[in-house]
């Protein structure tokens, strides 16, 4: 047996969706038929395994292992500072808000 042929996920589904529409062509010789669908059959259980691993991770993820540590601070000017902007160089102004500006509700609510 050789090697397995390394590709992405995006790659490889892509290349069994064209094994797809290829058979499904009516005049497929018998011998490439079968050297398609033996791809075909590689590629799925290689793609059904990357899904399997992919989604138990997802499961990981949601008890909360494996994921990005934070810690929320206090918001003062020379804390404020946005550490996913890149173009960020620290001199944070903040924006008053106007007198009579108002949050409608739902507004202040985390997504998740």
């Amino acid at each position: 047996m050789s090697e397995p042929t390394e590709l992405t996920f995006e790659t490889g589904y892509e290349r069994l969706k064209e094994i797809a529409e290829r058979l499904n062509q009516e005049e497929v010789p018998v011998s490439e038929m079968c050297d398609l669908f033996a791809e075909g059959k590689g590629l799925e259980q290689a793609l059904t395994g990357y899904l399997d691993t992919q989604s138990k991770r997802v499961e990981n993820i949601e008890r909360g292992d494996g994921i990005q540590a934070f810690r929320i601070v206090a918001a003062t000017p020379e804390a404020d500072t946005d550490p996913f902007d890149e173009r960020n160089d620290g001199d944070f102004q903040p924006v008053p808000l106007p007198a009579n500006a108002t949050m409608a509700a739902g507004d202040d609510d985390i997504p998740f």
